[in-house]
């Protein structure tokens, strides 16, 4: 700002001066004085002030070689296509998993499209902070590679651009989703395990996040229910069909990734089914609102992730990028 106003102050200056020499009936007394000669050379001055400030304003605009080299390479990890992806833990990549869901790719590349380049911490601080994390390994289809290391969830360090860190939301739901607990699977309940689900894919290969996971075993919990078995759902299928006594109608599969394990849920028209992680499956019957309100579920969320990965962006993207602008200012007022 305050250079902007030392080209403005500059500009009007050059003004005056023009319109103190630019009078025609003095002109050769003016160009011969004293004061004239002072005015040329502090126009002179001023002039090579005004191109040195104009110089270092463009250079301030413009983003450097490193940030233009950050830029074109998140934005090669975020558009590539991915073929393979190894996923560990940073301390012990030996026990790390091969993941070819294609689902899983997506959820890769939008860590690259989610990166905001932070000054809360640097390399060093945020592994000491945070410890290892995750380790990713990206491999496309012209067989480049890509590694990425995950701290506290969502800080971001990708092993080629090692001098910043960068805010990624939910960047850690590929290890959450296929890496197995370190020291044990801790007991809980079905719904809780859906409740903590990293990533669910649809039978389509359609991607989605822990908001749809949470959002549904929250609903699922709060929903009048009672339970059933497949054999009780094909009666009614037949009953109100007239049909084949297997027939069942049309039904959406969602596979929930939890820690290296997966849980299941199928929606039909007023049943739904749970497969546990042993293989255990539960049937329930409730009326079709509360099996619509499931499917609405997935569907704001799979409109949510379609539309990140056009570039667009959502209401829950500003709350994260406001909710990090607060973690930052609020980091900053502890120092």
């Amino acid at each position: 700002m305050r250079k902007r106003k030392m080209l403005m102050t500059t500009g009007l200056f050059l003004l005056m001066v023009l319109m103190l020499t630019g009078c025609e009936p003095s002109k050769k007394k003016v160009v011969t004085s004293s004061y004239y000669k002072e005015l040329k050379k502090e126009k002179e001055k001023l002039e090579r002030q005004n191109q040195q400030l104009k110089k270092e304003m463009t250079k301030k605009e413009e983003p450097g070689v490193d940030e233009e080299r950050a830029i074109d390479y998140l934005d090669k990890i975020a558009r590539d296509s991915l073929v393979k992806l190894e996923v560990g833990y940073a301390d012990n990549m030996e026990g790390s998993e091969f993941v070819k869901e294609e689902a899983a790719f997506d959820m890769a590349t939008a860590i690259a499209k989610r990166a905001d380049i932070t000054k809360k911490y640097t390399p060093e601080e945020v592994e000491n902070r945070f410890g290892p994390g995750y380790e990713y390994i990206l491999y496309d289809e012209n067989n480049a590679i890509y590694e990425i290391f995950v701290y506290g969830g969502n800080y971001v360090v990708f092993t080629d651009l090692p001098n910043n860190v960068y805010y990624a939301y939910n960047a850690s739901a590929l290890g959450e989703a296929f890496l197995h607990y370190k020291n044990g699977y801790p007991d809980s309940t079905l719904l809780h395990r859906l409740s903590d689900a990293a990533l669910i894919v649809d039978k389509k290969g359609g991607c989605y996040e822990n908001t749809a996971a949470s959002a549904a075993a929250i609903a699922i919990n709060n929903m009048e229910k009672t339970k059933s078995s497949r054999k009780e759902a094909r009666q009614e299928w037949k009953e109100e069909s007239g049909k084949k006594k297997n027939y069942e109608p049309k039904s959406e599969y969602y596979l929930f990734y939890h820690h290296g394990n997966t849980l299941s849920l199928t929606l039909y028209d007023k049943y739904f089914r749970l497969e546990n992680m042993d293989g255990k499956k539960t049937w329930y019957r409730v009326n079709e609102d509360g099996v619509n309100a499931l499917k609405e579920i997935f569907s704001q969320e799979r409109q949510w992730m379609e539309q990140e990965q056009k570039g667009g962006e959502t209401v829950e993207e500003e709350t994260q990028e406001k909710k990090h602008f607060s973690e930052i200012q609020e980091e900053d007022g502890r120092r």
